[in-house]
């Protein structure tokens, strides 16, 4: 008994490293326009682009939410909307707490030195917006008059997107949490293919990774969930 007391606690307050790349251009909104640009990325001081805390944690909920309705229509009994609110503090406060910080890029700390130095020691050649255009390009889109069949009077817009490729990270942890919160956790992210605006129009298409000390944790338990629960329905 003692031993396994002592291996819960060892699962508490854990945290591991979260990694989510961008597989086509991605709109992070701001909510932020000016005379050049309609929809702006939100970015730092420096301007570098980073994905916001609380909008990927809203996202995650959502996708949870996903999975425990896939689960209850196929049967798997993967997940109950119960236990998805009590890890989110969504109506119910749990024991555990899930903590996500801003995702920044990789190496974000290195650059944002880097571009600061060069921003106040030269700020004639280097500004934030030129920061923000090295990892962002601007896609302009019209809206089509349906009976002339072109582009309306003044429909004409852009949006700023994080280029495709990019990857952002941060560690994600679970306070007073257990195996069973990771794997609300882990649902949630396998589940997760998209964010950002234009959805619909090839935009905002995603994949999350999460490692712990340099290891792929999360398709480890994605493996014992599934397993568990196929077992479950036999």
């Amino acid at each position: 008994m003692k031993d396994q007391h002592a291996a819960n606690a060892a699962r508490q307050d854990e945290a591991a490293t979260l990694y989510i790349k961008a597989l086509s251009p991605l709109h992070l909104g701001s909510g932020q326009a000016d005379v050049n640009v309609d929809a702006e990325v939100i970015h730092d001081d420096a301007g570098l682009p980073y994905f916001p805390a609380k909008r990927f944690k809203g996202l995650l909920y959502e996708s949870a939410l996903e999975v425990a309705e896939m689960s209850e229509l196929s049967g798997l009994n993967l997940l109950a909307k119960e236990e998805i609110d009590a890890l989110f503090h969504r109506g119910c406060a749990g024991e555990a707490q899930l903590i996500i910080p801003k995702l920044y890029l990789e190496d974000q700390a290195a650059m944002h030195e880097s571009w600061a130095y060069l921003e106040e020691a030269f700020p004639a050649l280097f500004q934030p917006s030129d920061v923000l255009e090295s990892y962002t390009s601007l896609r302009y889109q019209t809206k089509i008059d349906r009976e002339t069949g072109t582009a309306a009077d003044t429909s004409l817009h852009n949006m700023r997107v994080v280029d495709a490729g990019l990857c952002f990270k941060g560690e994600i942890e679970i306070v007073d949490g257990n195996r069973r919160a990771w794997e609300i956790l882990v649902l949630a992210l396998r589940n997760l293919s998209e964010a950002g605006l234009k959805r619909t129009r090839g935009f905002g298409h995603i994949a999350c990774s999460m490692e712990r000390d340099g290891k792929d944790i999360l398709s480890p338990i994605l493996q014992d969930v599934l397993a568990q629960a196929e077992g479950g329905r036999q």
